[in-house]
């Protein structure tokens, strides 16, 4: 039966990953003697330009050159290929050099007058393109050296006026940089709508994998800080960003647009260093799932060849580690393989998760075998890597949802023990007042304050068992349910699972942040600030996420604009409280609605800085215990209510800073929220500072 269970999976993420490659479109050498006759165009899809294109060696001709005939005789050559894969008089090209390329284009009559357009991928490493004599795009700068060129690699997206029949097109290019020379990439054509919608649906494609890969990461490196001992959330969390790193700069627009700083130098080692420390942290992450599994003599050796390779590729130029990038395919695909093997081992012995990750490794690494045979040029598919990633990312945050649900299981465990030891102590306490209250009053005092600290630590143990109960119950039923195949895994069960993670993560964070202010184990900063330029920049920096909503979102001052007031505060706690205040705004509030951020001065000359809304409001009989701890209201007692926690935080940072905090609320109408803190200085801005 677990055989059984093996073969289907690996038999449904094989056809998932042909369907994949079947879906790329099939490239078809349509231009035949340096020239691409049109006879169908199509005006719902792309044409590649792929054939025999006229190719002059050491040449940098223009159109004016063809027009006088002065130019050599050409070489047919097939494109898109590396000129390095080029035989001229029996010897082969080198990377390094310049030439041109022309094409002629032949339309039918009926495009004539029409307007079309080329998308050019990357072109290694610069060039410039004439279509009909006309100049139509630079992309860095072409050159018969070194000096002379400076490289670029953002792909273009060209419109052109078909004015007749025939259209030349011309295109320099020169390479002194790197391994790759030439057209490597199938050039497009078609209407100037479906060339758009190509170049967007790429560039968004590519963008989702990143945004995914750069919130994965940050998620699990955010949670390595908050549980040090758990070092596969931080390799983990380095695999994402660093393979995020070269998912970005496989697409020179994105590149372009998110890190238009990086010089192409840079972004060239970016992208290799994103594919060799990527793996070198994948290696760990699988070492600590496994570590009996795997040699640790061939793990350090493996990181230390991957960092050396890193360290070689910051000190070196581009011209020299690209030179490299096949060695390093065929020592990520040796790796890869071994981490099969390392997998198969587990499997073998039944470790815990070792099914998912032998699944997920295989796969992955049969995309990465698909790749390397791609951008390679020898077979004709797609780029699978992003869905080799995604898959093995899937099963990952399985596997890592199923260790926090057993984790919160011995937690949940762990609870019930100390409820049960603390109701022995409370009896025990019990016991020993009654026996000594006779003897000494004053111990017998004391007795019954610690009898009182402990009522209210379990009141407290109880409340946090209650909030870490319902999530975690929600969290078991629905892994189980998946684990067993009674559920499938559906977006939207793993959607509800994680958010309830979140929940547990912010209740955690309240928990830990109430610890700290109540031990006093918080260094305030406090620092004396001028109020209306702290609550403009409050007001500004949250506007635009509010009014996203649809909510409209006011700031109102009613001190006099001839004086300046300054308090005494920690700047980022209180922005905490009125972030507090705005967030439980928003939760109870319609979409029309209105909040208010407000200031002003009291009769005892405080100043009162206000929240307030239009919203749900609160029960009369709710009011007095909104700071009180785990408070939520009945009539939105759910997760995205929040813990409770969040105002009895605001309060204790409140009275740190000498001020008070209340609310007023009538159900129906709204609520508002203020606090109150004394005002140090005041100055007048007529009589200056």
């Amino acid at each position: 039966m677990f055989v059984m269970k093996i073969k289907q999976t690996i038999l449904f993420c094989a056809i998932t990953f042909l369907l994949a490659a079947c879906s790329a479109k099939e490239e078809r050498d349509d231009t035949q003697q340096g020239l691409y006759i049109m006879n169908h165009f199509s005006k719902i899809d792309t044409e590649n330009l792929n054939g025999d294109w006229e190719f002059y060696w050491h040449e940098l001709l223009s159109p004016d050159d063809f027009k006088r005939g002065d130019q050599p005789s050409p070489h047919l050559m097939k494109v898109p290929n590396p000129w390095s894969s080029y035989e001229l008089d029996g010897e082969r090209l080198p990377q390094q050099g310049y030439a041109t390329y022309r094409l002629q284009m032949e339309f039918p009559q009926s495009e004539v007058g029409t307007a079309k357009a080329l998308y050019i991928p990357e072109v290694s490493s610069a060039y410039k393109l004439w279509i009909d004599g006309e100049p139509k795009a630079v992309n860095g700068k072409v050159g018969k050296s070194t000096g002379l060129m400076n490289p670029q690699n953002i792909p273009r997206t060209i419109q052109f006026q078909v004015y007749d029949q025939k259209i030349e097109l011309v295109m320099q290019v020169s390479n002194f940089y790197q391994w790759k020379a030439g057209i490597v990439d199938s050039i497009l054509i078609g209407e100037p709508e479906v060339i758009a919608q190509y170049r967007e649906k790429k560039l968004l494609f590519r963008s989702m994998i990143v945004m995914c890969l750069v919130v994965m990461g940050l998620y699990h490196v955010a949670l390595f800080g908050l549980r040090r001992s758990e070092l596969p959330l931080i390799f983990f969390g380095l695999v994402c960003l660093f393979v995020s790193i070269r998912a970005v700069r496989l697409d020179g627009i994105l590149a372009f647009y998110t890190l238009p700083f990086l010089s192409w130098d840079w972004g060239k080692k970016l992208e290799y260093l994103g594919a060799s420390l990527g793996i070198l942290f994948f290696v760990l992450y699988t070492y600590t799932q496994f570590p009996k599994d795997m040699s640790w003599k061939i793990r350090n050796i493996i990181v230390a060849t991957l960092a050396s390779y890193g360290l070689f590729v910051i000190l070196t130029p581009a011209i020299v580690f690209t030179n490299t990038m096949k060695l390093l395919q065929l020592l990520i695909v040796v790796i890869l393989i071994y981490l099969i093997y390392v997998d198969m081992r587990a499997l073998i012995k039944k470790r815990e998760s070792s099914l998912l990750n032998a699944i997920a490794n295989l796969l992955f690494f049969l995309a990465i075998m698909n790749d390397v045979l791609f951008y390679n040029h020898l077979i004709k598919t797609t780029e699978l890597a992003s869905v080799g990633l995604f898959f093995f990312l899937f099963t990952q945050s399985i596997i890592i949802s199923r260790h926090y649900s057993k984790s919160f299981k011995h937690t949940e465990k762990l609870s019930r023990d100390l409820a049960k030891l603390n109701a022995s102590l409370e009896q025990q306490v019990h016991e020993r007042t009654i026996e000594l209250r006779q003897m000494n009053r004053d111990l017998q005092t004391a007795n019954q304050k610690l009898n009182e600290a402990h009522q209210s630590r379990s009141k407290w143990i109880r409340n946090i068992y209650h909030e870490i109960a319902t999530p975690l119950t929600t969290i078991r039923a629905y892994t189980k349910g998946i684990l067993d195949g009674v559920i499938n895994s559906d977006r939207k069960f793993i959607q509800l699972v994680h958010e309830q993670s979140l929940y547990l993560s912010r209740m955690l964070n309240d928990l830990h942040d109430m610890t700290e202010i109540e031990n006093r184990e918080i260094a305030f900063n406090r620092k004396k600030v001028n109020v209306r330029e702290y609550l403009r920049k409050i007001y500004d920096k949250y506007k635009i996420d509010i009014e996203k909503q649809g909510i409209l979102f006011l700031y109102e001052e009613s001190i006099s604009e001839d004086d300046d007031l300054f308090v005494l505060i920690d700047k980022h706690r209180i922005e905490q409280v009125i972030v507090n205040f705005l967030k439980n705004a928003q939760k109870f509030i319609e979409h029309d609605g209105v909040i208010k951020l407000a200031v002003t001065k009291d009769e005892s000359q405080q100043l009162v800085i206000k929240v307030k809304d239009n919203g749900a409001g609160i029960n009369e009989n709710e009011i007095n215990l909104v700071f009180e701890r785990f408070f939520r209201s009945r009539r939105h007692d759910d997760v995205e209510n929040g813990s409770g926690l969040g105002l009895a935080i605001a309060k204790e940072i409140i009275d740190y800073h000498g001020g008070t905090i209340g609310a007023t609320s009538k159900e129906g109408e709204g609520s508002c929220f203020y606090f109150k803190l004394p005002i140090v200085s005041t100055v007048s801005k007529t009589h200056g500072k």
